[in-house]
Protein backbone atom coordinates (compact mmCIF):
# COMPACT_ATOMS: atom_id res chain seq x y z
CA UNK A 1 0.00 0.00 0.00
CA UNK A 2 2.66 2.35 1.05
CA UNK A 3 4.69 1.87 -2.36
CA UNK A 4 1.46 2.17 -4.86
CA UNK A 5 0.90 6.08 -2.70
CA UNK A 6 4.57 6.69 -2.72
CA UNK A 7 4.20 5.97 -6.93
CA UNK A 8 0.74 8.13 -6.97
CA UNK A 9 2.32 10.57 -4.51
CA UNK A 10 -0.60 10.70 -2.71
CA UNK A 11 -1.95 10.52 1.10
CA UNK A 12 -4.45 7.45 1.95
CA UNK A 13 -6.49 6.45 4.13
CA UNK A 14 -6.87 3.49 6.19
CA UNK A 15 -9.46 1.26 8.11
CA UNK A 16 -8.66 -1.32 9.52
CA UNK A 17 -11.30 -4.01 10.77
CA UNK A 18 -11.74 -7.85 10.93
CA UNK A 19 -12.93 -10.05 11.80
CA UNK A 20 -12.40 -8.68 15.14
CA UNK A 21 -8.94 -6.31 14.42
CA UNK A 22 -8.25 -6.43 18.51
CA UNK A 23 -7.92 -9.94 18.93
CA UNK A 24 -4.58 -8.95 17.00
CA UNK A 25 -3.82 -5.85 19.48
CA UNK A 26 0.02 -5.55 19.02
CA UNK A 27 -0.33 -5.96 15.03
CA UNK A 28 -2.57 -3.03 14.77
CA UNK A 29 -0.26 -0.74 17.06
CA UNK A 30 2.51 -1.77 14.72
CA UNK A 31 0.12 -1.22 11.74
CA UNK A 32 -0.54 2.06 12.88
CA UNK A 33 3.17 3.41 13.88
CA UNK A 34 4.32 1.99 10.67
CA UNK A 35 1.33 4.42 8.81
CA UNK A 36 2.75 7.31 11.18
CA UNK A 37 6.26 7.00 10.30
CA UNK A 38 5.55 6.93 6.21
CA UNK A 39 4.02 9.92 5.93
CA UNK A 40 1.70 8.85 3.17
CA UNK A 41 -1.11 7.76 5.62
CA UNK A 42 -3.21 10.85 6.51
CA UNK A 43 -5.58 9.15 8.90
CA UNK A 44 -6.48 5.85 10.13
CA UNK A 45 -9.61 4.62 11.69
CA UNK A 46 -10.24 1.06 13.46
CA UNK A 47 -13.26 -0.73 12.94
CA UNK A 48 -14.14 -3.24 16.01
CA UNK A 49 -16.97 -4.82 18.05
CA UNK A 50 -15.38 -3.18 21.48
CA UNK A 51 -15.54 -6.28 23.50
CA UNK A 52 -11.78 -5.69 24.58
CA UNK A 53 -11.34 -1.98 24.63
CA UNK A 54 -10.96 -1.65 28.08
CA UNK A 55 -9.23 1.24 29.64
CA UNK A 56 -5.67 0.19 29.06
CA UNK A 57 -6.47 -0.32 25.29
CA UNK A 58 -8.10 3.06 24.81
CA UNK A 59 -4.83 4.71 26.57
CA UNK A 60 -2.29 2.81 23.74
CA UNK A 61 -4.88 3.80 21.13
CA UNK A 62 -5.23 7.63 22.03
CA UNK A 63 -1.82 7.40 22.01
CA UNK A 64 -1.82 7.49 18.50
CA UNK A 65 -2.89 10.89 16.51
CA UNK A 66 -2.81 9.22 13.43
CA UNK A 67 -5.87 7.33 15.00
CA UNK A 68 -8.88 9.61 13.48
CA UNK A 69 -11.83 7.43 14.99
CA UNK A 70 -12.99 4.35 16.35
CA UNK A 71 -15.99 2.77 14.50
CA UNK A 72 -18.40 0.26 16.54
CA UNK A 73 -21.80 -0.58 15.93
CA UNK A 74 -24.81 -0.54 18.09
CA UNK A 75 -27.65 -2.00 15.98
CA UNK A 76 -30.88 -0.61 17.95
CA UNK A 77 -32.05 2.04 21.28
CA UNK A 78 -32.19 -1.00 23.57
CA UNK A 79 -30.51 -4.42 24.74
CA UNK A 80 -33.26 -6.17 23.02
CA UNK A 81 -32.67 -5.18 19.42
CA UNK A 82 -29.25 -5.24 19.83
CA UNK A 83 -28.58 -8.45 21.17
CA UNK A 84 -30.65 -10.01 19.06
CA UNK A 85 -28.55 -9.25 16.27
CA UNK A 86 -25.25 -8.93 18.03
CA UNK A 87 -25.50 -11.42 21.27
CA UNK A 88 -26.60 -11.81 23.94
CA UNK A 89 -25.32 -9.26 26.45
CA UNK A 90 -23.46 -7.17 23.67
CA UNK A 91 -24.98 -4.43 24.15
CA UNK A 92 -24.13 -3.40 27.45
CA UNK A 93 -20.20 -4.55 26.51
CA UNK A 94 -20.74 -1.96 23.50
CA UNK A 95 -21.75 0.96 25.98
CA UNK A 96 -18.87 -0.30 28.07
CA UNK A 97 -16.10 0.47 25.35
CA UNK A 98 -17.68 3.61 24.47
CA UNK A 99 -17.73 5.17 28.26
CA UNK A 100 -13.93 4.20 28.22
CA UNK A 101 -13.45 5.48 24.94
CA UNK A 102 -15.08 8.88 26.22
CA UNK A 103 -12.71 8.67 28.93
CA UNK A 104 -9.78 8.71 26.88
CA UNK A 105 -10.57 11.31 24.31
CA UNK A 106 -10.98 8.94 21.55
CA UNK A 107 -13.53 9.98 18.63
CA UNK A 108 -16.38 7.92 18.68
CA UNK A 109 -18.07 6.59 15.70
CA UNK A 110 -20.91 4.08 15.71
CA UNK A 111 -22.70 2.52 12.62
CA UNK A 112 -26.21 1.04 12.63
CA UNK A 113 -26.92 -1.27 10.20
CA UNK A 114 -30.83 -1.30 9.15
CA UNK A 115 -32.88 -3.89 8.44
CA UNK A 116 -36.49 -5.35 8.85
CA UNK A 117 -34.91 -5.82 12.15
CA UNK A 118 -34.47 -2.39 13.33
CA UNK A 119 -35.35 0.12 10.65
CA UNK A 120 -38.44 1.13 12.79
CA UNK A 121 -35.65 1.99 15.57
CA UNK A 122 -33.23 4.32 13.88
CA UNK A 123 -34.28 7.63 15.76
CA UNK A 124 -34.14 6.69 19.11
CA UNK A 125 -31.14 5.01 18.57
CA UNK A 126 -29.89 8.57 17.34
CA UNK A 127 -31.05 9.85 20.48
CA UNK A 128 -29.58 7.44 22.62
CA UNK A 129 -26.23 8.00 21.19
CA UNK A 130 -26.15 11.36 22.20
CA UNK A 131 -27.34 10.32 25.47
CA UNK A 132 -24.17 8.44 25.46
CA UNK A 133 -21.36 11.23 23.80
CA UNK A 134 -20.89 9.61 20.73
CA UNK A 135 -19.36 11.97 18.30
CA UNK A 136 -20.40 10.51 14.75
CA UNK A 137 -23.14 8.13 13.70
CA UNK A 138 -24.18 6.76 10.31
CA UNK A 139 -26.25 4.23 9.01
CA UNK A 140 -25.92 1.30 6.35
CA UNK A 141 -27.98 -0.81 4.53
CA UNK A 142 -28.38 -4.87 5.84
CA UNK A 143 -26.67 -6.63 2.56
CA UNK A 144 -27.59 -10.33 2.51
CA UNK A 145 -24.13 -11.74 2.12
CA UNK A 146 -21.58 -13.55 4.07
CA UNK A 147 -23.07 -15.23 7.04
CA UNK A 148 -26.75 -13.44 6.24
CA UNK A 149 -26.61 -14.85 2.67
CA UNK A 150 -30.02 -16.01 1.38
CA UNK A 151 -31.36 -13.39 4.22
CA UNK A 152 -33.87 -11.78 1.64
CA UNK A 153 -36.06 -11.26 4.34
CA UNK A 154 -34.70 -8.79 6.29
CA UNK A 155 -34.16 -6.35 3.28
CA UNK A 156 -36.61 -3.27 3.33
CA UNK A 157 -38.09 -2.57 0.86
CA UNK A 158 -37.16 0.48 -1.49
CA UNK A 159 -40.24 2.91 0.19
CA UNK A 160 -38.99 1.43 3.51
CA UNK A 161 -35.30 2.48 2.69
CA UNK A 162 -36.66 6.09 1.64
CA UNK A 163 -38.40 6.27 4.72
CA UNK A 164 -35.63 5.41 6.66
CA UNK A 165 -33.35 7.56 4.92
CA UNK A 166 -35.89 10.48 4.98
CA UNK A 167 -35.69 10.04 9.31
CA UNK A 168 -32.12 9.99 9.39
CA UNK A 169 -31.44 12.81 7.67
CA UNK A 170 -34.14 15.19 9.35
CA UNK A 171 -32.60 14.25 12.71
CA UNK A 172 -28.85 14.48 11.28
CA UNK A 173 -29.51 18.24 10.12
CA UNK A 174 -31.37 19.23 12.89
CA UNK A 175 -28.64 18.60 15.74
CA UNK A 176 -25.19 18.69 16.07
CA UNK A 177 -24.23 15.30 17.87
CA UNK A 178 -23.51 12.52 16.93
CA UNK A 179 -22.37 14.53 13.77
CA UNK A 180 -24.62 12.44 11.27
CA UNK A 181 -22.64 11.27 7.94
CA UNK A 182 -25.16 10.74 5.76
CA UNK A 183 -22.59 9.38 2.83
CA UNK A 184 -23.61 6.39 1.12
CA UNK A 185 -25.57 5.38 -2.26
CA UNK A 186 -29.48 6.32 -2.56
CA UNK A 187 -29.14 9.22 0.21
CA UNK A 188 -28.47 11.61 -2.92
CA UNK A 189 -31.95 11.14 -3.63
CA UNK A 190 -32.64 13.14 -0.10
CA UNK A 191 -30.88 16.17 -1.16
CA UNK A 192 -29.32 16.00 -4.06
CA UNK A 193 -28.40 19.38 -3.77
CA UNK A 194 -26.22 19.01 -0.55
CA UNK A 195 -22.49 18.30 -0.65
CA UNK A 196 -23.28 16.47 2.66
CA UNK A 197 -25.85 13.93 1.61
CA UNK A 198 -24.86 11.12 -0.67
CA UNK A 199 -22.11 9.46 -2.25
CA UNK A 200 -20.93 7.22 -5.33
CA UNK A 201 -20.37 4.10 -4.76
CA UNK A 202 -16.43 3.52 -3.75
CA UNK A 203 -15.75 0.38 -6.34
CA UNK A 204 -13.27 1.52 -8.67
CA UNK A 205 -13.49 4.92 -7.56
CA UNK A 206 -10.95 5.64 -4.51
CA UNK A 207 -10.70 2.44 -2.46
CA UNK A 208 -9.60 -1.55 -2.04
CA UNK A 209 -10.29 -3.93 0.32
CA UNK A 210 -7.29 -6.27 1.41
CA UNK A 211 -7.94 -9.34 3.23
CA UNK A 212 -6.26 -11.12 6.05
CA UNK A 213 -4.46 -13.49 3.46
CA UNK A 214 -3.75 -10.49 0.34
CA UNK A 215 -6.60 -11.35 -1.37
CA UNK A 216 -7.76 -8.11 -2.80
CA UNK A 217 -11.61 -6.84 -3.12
CA UNK A 218 -13.29 -3.90 -4.66
CA UNK A 219 -15.50 -3.52 -1.68
CA UNK A 220 -15.45 -5.85 1.54
CA UNK A 221 -18.86 -6.62 0.36
CA UNK A 222 -18.18 -7.27 -2.82
CA UNK A 223 -16.51 -10.92 -3.29
CA UNK A 224 -14.77 -10.47 -6.83
CA UNK A 225 -11.44 -11.12 -6.31
CA UNK A 226 -8.93 -8.94 -8.53
CA UNK A 227 -5.41 -10.58 -7.13
CA UNK A 228 -3.20 -10.24 -3.75
CA UNK A 229 -1.01 -8.02 -2.76
CA UNK A 230 1.61 -11.16 -2.09
CA UNK A 231 1.96 -11.55 -5.86
CA UNK A 232 0.30 -8.52 -7.29
CA UNK A 233 0.99 -4.91 -7.42
CA UNK A 234 -1.88 -2.76 -5.93
CA UNK A 235 -0.76 0.25 -8.79
CA UNK A 236 -1.89 -2.19 -11.37
CA UNK A 237 -4.90 -3.68 -10.83
CA UNK A 238 -6.01 -0.11 -9.43
CA UNK A 239 -5.00 0.88 -13.34
CA UNK A 240 -5.45 -2.16 -15.35
CA UNK A 241 -8.38 -4.48 -13.36
CA UNK A 242 -10.64 -4.86 -15.86
CA UNK A 243 -13.32 -5.29 -12.94
CA UNK A 244 -12.72 -1.55 -11.61
CA UNK A 245 -12.86 -0.50 -15.20
CA UNK A 246 -16.14 -2.01 -16.01
CA UNK A 247 -17.21 0.01 -12.84
CA UNK A 248 -15.96 2.82 -13.86
CA UNK A 249 -18.04 3.26 -17.02
CA UNK A 250 -21.72 4.35 -16.08
CA UNK A 251 -23.16 2.70 -19.38
CA UNK A 252 -22.08 -0.83 -18.41
CA UNK A 253 -24.72 -0.70 -15.32
CA UNK A 254 -27.52 -2.39 -16.06
CA UNK A 255 -31.59 -1.69 -15.52
CA UNK A 256 -33.02 1.58 -13.98
CA UNK A 257 -29.55 3.04 -13.00
CA UNK A 258 -28.22 2.89 -16.48
CA UNK A 259 -30.22 5.89 -17.17
CA UNK A 260 -30.54 7.35 -13.89
CA UNK A 261 -29.84 11.26 -13.72
CA UNK A 262 -28.07 10.52 -10.51
CA UNK A 263 -25.41 8.03 -11.71
CA UNK A 264 -22.88 10.82 -11.11
CA UNK A 265 -23.27 10.66 -7.85
CA UNK A 266 -24.75 7.81 -6.61
CA UNK A 267 -24.63 4.29 -9.22
CA UNK A 268 -26.26 2.90 -6.60
CA UNK A 269 -24.49 -0.23 -4.45
CA UNK A 270 -22.93 -2.82 -6.58
CA UNK A 271 -22.70 -5.35 -3.28
CA UNK A 272 -26.30 -4.86 -2.77
CA UNK A 273 -26.92 -5.79 -6.73
CA UNK A 274 -24.67 -8.67 -6.22
CA UNK A 275 -26.38 -9.82 -3.14
CA UNK A 276 -30.25 -9.97 -4.72
CA UNK A 277 -29.84 -10.57 -8.50
CA UNK A 278 -26.43 -12.05 -8.62
CA UNK A 279 -25.74 -9.55 -10.85
CA UNK A 280 -23.14 -6.96 -9.56
CA UNK A 281 -23.64 -4.59 -12.05
CA UNK A 282 -27.45 -4.65 -12.05
CA UNK A 283 -29.55 -1.51 -10.96
CA UNK A 284 -30.00 -1.45 -7.01
CA UNK A 285 -32.91 -3.27 -5.78
CA UNK A 286 -33.74 -0.95 -3.00
CA UNK A 287 -33.98 2.24 -5.06
CA UNK A 288 -36.97 3.78 -5.35
CA UNK A 289 -36.60 6.02 -8.10
CA UNK A 290 -38.96 5.71 -10.87
CA UNK A 291 -36.36 5.85 -13.64
CA UNK A 292 -37.69 3.56 -16.74
CA UNK A 293 -35.20 0.49 -17.40
CA UNK A 294 -33.69 1.14 -20.86
CA UNK A 295 -35.53 -0.86 -23.52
Amino acid sequence: MLEALEVWDRAGAVSLTGGEPWLRSELILRLIDRFAASGRVERVDLLTNGMLLDDEACAQLSARPLLRRVQVSVEGSTAATHDAVRGVGSFAETKAAIESMKRHDLVVAVMMTISRHNAHDVVPTMERMAEWGVDVFSVDRFIPEGQAEGRLDWLLTSDEVRETFERVHAWGISHDLPRTLMYRPLFCLIDADSPHVGAMCSVGVNALTVLHDGTIYPCRRLPIPLGNVLTDSLHDIWYASPVLWQARVPSNLGGRCASCQHVPICRGCRAMALAVHSDWLAEDPQCWMNTPSPA
